[in-house]
């Protein structure tokens, strides 16, 4: 009797069906092990950020950060940073002046910031140790520990609080007004805390 060469129905159906949960499993990990590289590179830039702001310290006003607008809010973008004055003592300009220009997003976006000082939700003083609110606005949302759903606020906000450290990933109140929090939401779930 001769044997034809060549593979069976059973043997072409099985490695088609091999073939395809290779590429089922690569098409569902693949998009996660992406966001997680993203949001390692975020977690970079706020390292990088909170060392310029560092460095700014030590070069200028004996330790002392950027003159805040009242109590904050002020909120601006890569391109206000971009378009302000060099060598003034304002946020947008210490930024320009200490922090690098290819500074984006893992998703290429420019960062926009919120810098705020750590205040309660009403506006008030807080006790050392305390969760930073800020009148129940966006950083109050971003930094409440209870808080999971933060789909609504953008991982290319940096949420910075004057006058705070982190605890986990939230901002809570320093007694020196020298130290900055800086908060930012992930893209995978959850935020990330980095302090002076």
């Amino acid at each position: 009797m001769k044997r034809k060469n060549g593979f069976t129905m059973v043997e072409v159906a099985l490695v088609l069906t091999i073939a395809g949960l290779i590429f089922l499993m690569a098409f569902f990990a693949l998009p996660n092990l992406w966001a997680s590289q993203r949001d390692t590179d975020r977690k970079s830039k706020i390292t990088e950020f909170v060392t310029a702001i560092k460095t700014y310290q030590t070069n200028n006003n004996r330790g002392a950060l950027p003159t805040l607008s009242g109590t904050g809010p002020e909120t601006f973008t890569w391109d206000d940073v971009r378009n302000a004055p060099s060598g003034a003592n304002t946020w947008k300009s210490v930024i320009k002046d200490y922090v690098s220009v290819d500074f984006e997003d893992a998703s290429g976006n420019r960062y926009d910031f919120y810098v705020v000082k750590c205040l309660d939700d009403h506006g008030g003083e807080l006790s050392a140790g305390q969760t930073c609110k800020y009148r129940g606005g966006d950083f109050g949302a971003i930094n409440d520990p209870e808080n999971v759903n933060l789909s609504g606020f953008m991982n290319y906000t940096m949420y910075i609080a004057v006058g705070a450290t982190c605890d986990g990933d939230s901002a809570i109140k320093t007694n020196s007004s020298r130290t900055i929090a800086v908060v930012q939401v992930l893209e995978r779930g959850g935020r990330h805390c980095y302090n002076t």
